[in-house]
């Protein structure tokens, strides 16, 4: 009888697992903004405006204050963060283009990131602004708007947003921090940075775990 297949998904989650699990030291992930309790073997780390508590064994995580679970993208996010062995903290913001690996994914990085935001809560000035600071984030009002949102402790977003005219609608443009590559794979920046529009547009990461299992 053949097996069916794992999850790709699922597969990920249980190899930044292993390697959290192997990463324990609290030192390490003071480093990170995250605070180990070794009695219950939990592991808190902020996420933009909520907390995330990941116990590891066995596995769960919640999000606080909602105590509910995390999407499964989501939950790979932050076990990769917290997984990270080193990182420094960002010192500038980058467009995806500067990354010489991501060459081939900036036509998937322009859709499904910089323009899904123009095209929804990217759209009207204001609705942007109430976004970011629902998401805990900082608005630097002017032409451009810029909109600063920290994602994780060392892992922060920057939105510079242009005014729209009669010719041309407004356009947002989402950078990352040029630490990205010491914490995630490129292809889970691209994920953080859809992840964090889908929270710009209102659904949590409780949500999109509903959304998962719908």
């Amino acid at each position: 009888m053949q097996l069916p297949e794992q999850d790709h998904y699922e597969i990920a989650r249980a190899k930044a697992l292993q390697q959290l699990r192997a990463r324990q030291e609290p030192a390490r992930l003071e480093r990170l903004g995250a605070a180990l309790d070794p009695e219950g073997g939990t592991v808190t780390v902020p996420m933009l405006c909520w907390r995330v508590q990941t116990r590891l064994e066995p596995y769960a995580m919640r999000i606080v204050p909602e105590d509910t679970e995390p999407g499964l993208t989501w939950q790979i996010l932050v076990l990769n963060y917290l997984g990270a062995e080193r990182p420094t903290p960002p010192t500038r913001f980058v467009s995806f283009a500067d990354f010489a690996e991501g060459r081939g994914y900036e036509i998937a990085y322009r859709a499904r990131v910089n323009n899904r935001l123009s095209h929804t809560v990217g759209r009207e000035r204001d609705a942007l602004a109430a976004a970011v600071e629902r998401l805990d984030g900082t608005v630097v009002e002017g032409d451009p708007m810029r909109c600063i949102l920290r994602f994780f402790p060392l892992v922060e977003f920057q939105i510079v947003r242009h005014e729209g005219d009669e010719d041309f609608p407004a356009s947002c443009t989402v950078l990352l921090p040029d630490n990205t590559l010491q914490i995630f794979s490129l292809e889970d920046g691209i994920v953080a940075a859809e992840r964090l529009v889908s929270a710009l547009e209102g659904r949590t990461p409780a949500r999109e775990a509903e959304a998962a299992r719908s």
